[in-house]
């Protein structure tokens, strides 16, 4: 079995989190989020500096996305899900859905505040879901620590697949070939049955979970946004008088959050998926600890390795913010 299984685990943030314990200074390197989710948030760049006026905000229990970003996000979700579910009814051809979910179409709706992720994890799961709907198959979910149902990206599932070989039309592909559903079905009863966490839901089940669950995944990314804004220019106002303290930060460009995730289990390798859409992405390695940086937004965490051969998912949903320092307790 190869040492890693995506080729994006080969690279790991370790090396720049030991340089920032022993400088107290950050390298300039791009947040896990922006290599991997997408776009950059419209903001100025400015030097990493302590998160101690920042926590104060928003490293608290107590904090929830307000008013506002509560709003905007479902207006953006309703937008995403009424174009999924148009995608899936009509079984639009690959290239209208990359148009339908082209992130400047969305612009408008976000005002700089990144979500190509968002936008293009959106038009995957709309292509997967007409995929299945085609098939009269149900959708992969795994169950999320409050019982909502997430599905599980079937493109992560085939692997294999050349670097350049667009997954939306090798889905589409095997939706014109007679043997086609009962390969998908197969390799998606076969993998339910390797991991018991799993389940099936119909696809319109699947909808208005994801409906739900990407909602509150954006009302944290609008929020942490906004606050992350904030901050920054506070810092601008500070000037050369803000003192450079030797700890690690916990904030990066591009609204990027340094995350620190603690487990049970020595020399692990720590993966991450948003928690509307399983598509696990490799955050970093070894533990315990190991960080990273990613965007506002409420994730899930696996793990696996030496003394995990099999990935193994934590069931707990973490909000980001206000949760910089998650506890795995499955591993």
């Amino acid at each position: 079995m190869p040492e890693f299984e995506y080729e994006s685990e080969k690279e790991s943030n370790a090396p720049e989190v030991q340089f920032e314990y022993e400088t107290g200074h950050t390298p300039e390197v791009e947040p896990a989020n922006k290599l991997h989710y997408g776009e950059v948030a419209h903001t100025p760049e400015v030097e990493p500096a302590s998160m101690r006026d920042f926590e104060e905000q928003v490293h608290t229990p107590e904090f929830e996305p307000d008013e506002e970003s509560t709003s905007r996000a479902s207006a953006l979700t309703s937008r995403l899900m009424e174009n999924l579910k148009m995608v899936v009814e009509e079984r639009t051809e690959p290239a209208e859905v990359r148009e339908i979910f082209a992130p400047e179409h969305y612009a408008e709706r976000v005002e700089g505040v990144p979500v190509a992720d968002v936008v293009e994890n959106v038009g995957r799961m709309a292509t997967e879901f007409m995929l299945l709907n085609q098939f009269e198959s149900d959708v992969l979910c795994c169950r999320l620590g409050d019982g909502q149902p997430a599905p599980v990206s079937i493109s992560k599932l085939l692997g294999g697949l050349p670097a350049h070989y667009p997954t939306d039309a090798f889905l589409r592909i095997m939706g014109t070939s007679p043997i086609g559903g009962n390969f998908v079905q197969a390799l998606l009863r076969d993998h339910q049955q390797q991991d018991p966490s799993l389940t099936f839901v119909d696809v319109r089940e699947a909808e208005d979970s994801t409906e739900r669950n990407l909602g509150a995944f954006l009302s944290y990314r609008f929020a942490g946004m906004k606050v992350w804004n904030e901050w920054i220019q506070r810092f601008q106002n500070f000037g050369s008088g803000v003192p450079n303290d030797p700890i690690p930060s916990e904030i990066g460009p591009g609204g990027g959050l340094q995350v620190e995730v603690f487990c049970r289990t020595r020399g692990l390798r720590i993966h991450i998926s948003p928690a509307y859409f399983i598509d696990w992405v490799f955050f970093g390695s070894p533990t315990t600890p190991v960080a990273s940086y990613v965007l506002p937004g409420r994730y899930i965490f696996a793990g696996d390795g030496p003394m995990l051969p099999t990935r193994v998912r934590d069931e707990a949903v973490f909000s980001i913010p206000p949760t910089y320092r998650p506890s795995l307790m499955r591993f």
